[in-house]
């Protein structure tokens, strides 16, 4: 549905989609993997996650967590605002 949604919007034409996302980490696997298989902007755009929380709780669960992400965008997609690493 959000991928309708969004191509309507854009007149099913090219376009770039930023998803700013402000959730607890344990549901950042699950966003990424939604975006990823059914809401990237189409051929001729791009997309961006912007991800805004404490991303994990220390260096291990960074790890898991940028594992997660990175396996569904490259690092060149994923921006990530963490709190606690200033």
């Amino acid at each position: 549905k959000l991928n309708e949604h969004l191509a309507a919007l854009e007149g099913n034409g090219p376009a770039n989609r930023l998803f700013f996302f402000s959730v607890p980490p344990s549901v950042f696997g699950d966003i990424c993997k939604g975006v990823r298989a059914a809401a990237c902007a189409p051929s001729g755009g791009w997309t961006r996650l912007l991800i805004e929380k404490p991303f994990g709780r220390d260096s291990r669960t960074f790890e898991e967590l940028n594992a997660i992400t990175s396996a569904s965008f490259a690092e060149d997609e994923l921006f990530r605002i963490d709190h606690y690493l200033g």
